[in-house]
């Protein structure tokens, strides 16, 4: 609907209709967060909305950036390029699971103990402490993760705190006056995820002491250099200097902004209450029984789980689990997000464990719940099987390998190679570039072989075929280090004579290269025209 307004009227959309919807938008996700509408900006993705964050805090050289390792990949990726670009140093703080109790530390320490002790030590490396980045819910595993806990240790401190929530919509009530009474100073998520809203709609919450250098990736968008076109007085009246940043970024698709108020009118039709509820309750007991069906484990506790389970896979090698997550797809059109964690120090693991996140929604049901579990009974022990004996034959082959590369090293420094003569019948050009420059040239790679005679000769040689002499790129062509560019060079002979094996060079004569070469022992393989021989 939103999208045929806007083609109806391009300009006039943008200008009247998109804003002000996007402001009603806005107010409305306010409420449903608890915040104040002006800290509030939508944005396109989390993805944005980190990369405005990370620039907004100023890394500098020597500052020091902490996440935890359960930190979606794009937060990782976004610091250490900003990081490499400043000089600054990126740590992170290991995180492991049980379900016997939240989120611990690697050894079993408190999260919010170990988060203190890595500020306090940059600190007293003389290093500014520029920004803590910490999920709310986390990715893989989806564990709800003790985020006022962890902001209190940066607020303590004058630390900003930067809490990625892109799964928090539509999963937890959400309340952003009590994060930044926690000490939080930015929360993004996103509202294509669980908010039912459409793919393209996310928000960026930011305290308002930290607003003035917060900015979009896309800087100084206008609608139009003429002051008669501009933005309907509705969509920018009362509007702060960070909300206007955020209110128009270039030409593009703006009706997922605009989606959100119906996704949250939907969901107030249900009943939020109704809604977070059943999700919930359904993700309980889908990790309760499937993991009584496999007799595997439950990764955290119920008071970290949302909406997303979390069972131990029944299988053993890391094969079987990318085999199973495959065939869930490829037989029963089942999608369901796979990962492994890592050995768990603090419960003595000394291998990495698989597991299951199967996500709750309105559209999912016991009974699906049940094909999918019965569906990996099945396919498990199959998968386990051809992981297992792939294994085997891989660890065979690598051993047959490396027993061949030391039965086979004291003959290594003598190859036998193969050299073929090539004798045109057409001009030749020499060159010193690459095959590249002969492009224009190409048709001579064409001829025919019965104009060339080629004669192969057999001989032993130790190290290089020597350097600096002509060797052959392809048909008519020959390589020449000493000449700076192609020139045709008229055949004296219409025809060489192939050479004979008598008149060969002796053992490691290695003054003349032959103009193609084969190495039987090696890898090197190098041919007329750049074909195998």
């Amino acid at each position: 609907m939103y999208q045929i307004e806007c083609e109806s009227c391009p300009h006039e959309w943008m200008l009247g209709s998109a804003a002000t919807q996007i402001q009603k938008s806005r107010a409305k996700l306010a409420e449903y967060i608890k915040a104040n509408k002006e800290d509030i900006v939508l944005i396109e993705n989390c993805t944005a909305a980190t990369a405005s964050v990370i620039r907004a805090v100023g890394l500098r050289a020597g500052d020091t950036a902490i996440h935890l390792s359960t930190a979606y990949g794009m937060v990782k990726n976004c610091l250490l390029y900003c990081a490499a670009a400043t000089g600054a140093n990126v740590v992170e703080v290991k995180v492991e699971f049980s379900c016997r109790m939240a989120p611990v530390s690697r050894n079993g320490h408190p999260l919010d103990l170990v988060l203190a002790k890595t500020i306090d030590e940059a600190i007293s490396k003389g290093s500014r402490v520029a920004l803590v980045t910490f999920d709310y819910i986390s990715s893989c595993p989806g564990v709800i993760m003790p985020v006022h806990t962890l902001a209190k240790v940066c607020k303590s401190r004058g630390v900003p705190c930067f809490i990625d929530g892109a799964h928090v919509l539509g999963q937890l009530k959400l309340n952003c006056f009590a994060l930044e009474a926690s000490g939080v100073t930015f929360f993004m998520s996103d509202a294509h995820k669980w908010l039912f809203s459409p793919k393209g709609s996310a928000i960026l919450w930011v305290s308002r002491s930290a607003q003035t250098g917060v900015y979009p990736s896309v800087i100084g968008a206008v609608c139009s250099n003429s002051p008669a076109t501009s933005f309907h007085p509705d969509a920018t009246r009362g509007l702060s200097d960070f909300e206007l940043r955020f209110q128009y970024t270039g030409t593009r698709d703006y009706t997922p902004m605009i989606a959100v108020s119906d996704a949250l009118s939907f969901r107030k039709r249900i009943g939020e209450n109704l809604i977070l509820g059943y999700n919930h309750g359904l993700a309980l007991w889908a990790q309760e029984w499937l993991s009584t069906t496999w007799r595997t484990e439950i990764l955290v506790p119920p008071e970290c789980t949302a909406a997303m389970a979390h069972v131990r896979m029944p299988v053993q090698w890391s094969g079987a689990a990318v085999l199973l997550n495959r065939m869930l797809k490829d037989k029963y059109a089942m999608h369901v997000m796979c990962f492994a964690l890592p050995a768990r120090v603090h419960l003595g693991e000394a291998v990495q464990t698989h597991w299951v996140r199967p996500c709750i929604q309105l559209f999912i049901s016991r009974n699906d719940v049940l094909a999918f579990g019965l569906a990996v009974q099945e396919l498990a022990p199959r998968c386990d099987s051809v992981a297992k004996y792939f294994a085997r034959w891989l660890a065979i082959s690598r051993a047959r390998k490396q027993l061949r590369a030391t039965c086979m090293a004291p003959v290594m420094a003598h190859k036998i190679t193969l050299g073929f003569c090539v004798a045109p019948t057409q001009p030749v050009l020499e060159q010193e570039h690459s095959a590249h420059e002969l492009v224009d040239e190409s048709h001579m790679q064409h001829m025919s072989a019965e104009s060339s005679g080629v004669a192969a000769v057999a001989k032993y040689s130790a190290g290089s075929l020597g350097s600096g002499q002509s060797c052959s790129v392809g048909v008519g062509f020959t390589r020449n280090s000493s000449t700076s560019a192609l020139r045709r060079v008229e055949q004296k002979d219409a025809l060489f004579k192939p050479r004979s094996i008598s008149n060969e060079k002796g053992v490691g004569d290695v003054r003349q290269s032959p103009n193609s070469v084969i190495d039987f022992m090696g890898t090197a393989c190098t041919s007329l025209m750049g074909a195998s021989v």
